[in-house]
């Protein structure tokens, strides 16, 4: 009884999160202040420590992001586990910037080509907006099931894990993560 008592107040939570409520942020970023900590760590690793400010700045965007963006409908994956994944990318790609950025300021070669403009404001939000639309299309052509799967999957958990927490064998998940990639790949291919 208490886990549902928790996610229900996660839930009260990220609905006042969404009407503005700068007391339930403050509840948020509380509760989830060991995750930031340890992931802009995580994330500093060979990066100057003048850029800390700037990774904690993307990272305290990502959960507030997270936490407007989380679906609330389903109950397949934990705010917990998205906010980490959001937190995450948005570090990679920060520290992707950084390191870019100081390739380039060395007179080295950049390993990506066009990132002209990725750290422009305007163009980020373009992308996770573009990300954001690529996300819904994904989940209108999988079923119920294999969005399940994918949610995991896409976390980073293993098939092993993933067959535990959904109650199927591994075999099941495997054939399901094939199914899933096949589908994206034919409607993907498609169009855009």
């Amino acid at each position: 009884m208490k886990a549902n008592e928790k996610e229900f107040d996660i839930e009260k939570t990220l609905e006042l999160v969404r009407v503005g409520d700068q007391q339930a942020f403050s509840a948020l970023l509380t509760a989830y202040e060991p995750l930031l900590r340890a992931e802009v760590s995580h994330a500093m690793e060979g990066v100057d420590r003048s850029e800390a400010d700037d990774f904690r700045q993307i990272a305290l965007l990502a959960l507030y992001r997270a936490a407007l963006n989380f679906d609330l409908s389903q109950n397949e994956i934990e705010f917990g586990l998205y906010a980490k994944i959001c937190i995450r990318n948005a570090l990679a790609t920060q520290r992707r910037l950084v390191l870019n950025r100081n390739l380039h300021l060395t007179g080295e070669e950049m390993p990506f080509e066009g990132d002209e403009g990725v750290g422009d404001p305007a163009q980020i939000l373009i992308e996770d907006e573009a990300f954001q639309a690529l996300l819904a299309r994904i989940r209108c052509l999988l079923s119920a099931y294999e969005n399940r799967v994918w949610n995991l999957y896409m976390a980073g958990l293993s098939a092993k894990y993933i067959a535990h927490a959904v109650g199927k064998d591994v075999h099941s998940i495997e054939n399901a993560v094939y199914r899933i990639r096949r589908k994206l790949r034919l409607a993907l291919g498609k169009g855009d």
